[in-house]
């Protein structure tokens, strides 16, 4: 007998959308939720040049695992350099990783009511770095009425990398790829964020139809258990030629 994952059946407990980093804690939190019989899809921030391939690569890897456990997950890649650059440009410099967190929040509130979702779920844990403050949460927050949902809020980062490992997500997740929120981040972040002052930073500048830019040309890939990117098909189709 092989034992399963646990909880309830999936679909029984409403839809949500995974905001998946491709670090350790997401894919954790994804489990999580899932296991309480809720179905996810899930979206990323992606922006290149800043950040590769490699880890676009990653994250699909990482629904690719989820998708064992469930069946087919829909990943929703995010163009996000146009308005990270935006940020940088416009916001002090303390507050940018702040902004940032609200213009993905602004933009996972768009993609929750366009896939019919119930609420987000991130894999925030509380204390552990400067954006996950509670004051930090509470200014991010304030962009959104969506539930958001973090199953791993007081967990020990120990207990997490445990989970990772049994739901086999460490390894990839593990993999030394910039991610969307390790570039441009500030030496000294605010750790406790005025989200008024963040406010009126954002304020000289209309974010609106960038934000609507990005929801607009999101790219939606279905995952499964034996997804294959095109690049792994035309190595395997090429192997096959020389062999």
């Amino acid at each position: 007998m092989i034992d399963g994952a646990g909880g309830l059946p999936v679909g029984t407990g409403g839809k949500t959308l995974l905001m998946l980093s491709g670090g350790i804690d997401s894919p954790v939190a994804g489990m999580e939720i899932m296991r309480r019989g809720v179905t996810i899809e899930a979206i990323h921030f992606h922006s290149p040049p800043f950040t590769s391939e490699k880890a676009k690569e990653k994250v699909i890897e990482l629904t690719r695992i989820l998708a064992e456990h469930v069946g087919p997950i829909k990943l929703h890649i995010v163009p996000f350099t146009e308005v990270q650059k935006q940020i940088n440009k416009v916001v002090y410099d303390r507050y940018t990783m702040t902004s940032t967190r609200r213009m993905m929040m602004r933009i996972a509130d768009k993609v929750v009511h366009n896939i019919g979702a119930d609420a987000i779920v991130n894999g925030e844990n509380l204390g552990q770095v400067a954006s996950q403050t509670l004051k930090s949460m509470y200014a991010i927050n304030h962009v959104t009425t969506t539930p958001v949902l973090r199953p791993l809020l007081t967990l020990d980062k120990e207990d997490i990398v445990i989970k990772a490992k049994e739901y086999g997500t460490y390894e990839t997740s593990i993999q030394p790829f910039e991610d969307c929120c390790t570039i441009f981040t500030p030496k000294n972040p605010v750790t406790e964020p005025d989200f008024k002052k963040v406010e009126k930073y954002e304020g000289v500048f209309d974010f609106s139809e960038m934000i609507e830019r990005a929801v607009n040309n999101v790219e939606t890939i279905e995952i499964t258990k034996d997804y294959q990117s095109q690049k792994d098909k035309d190595t395997e189709t090429l192997m096959q030629d020389l062999f």
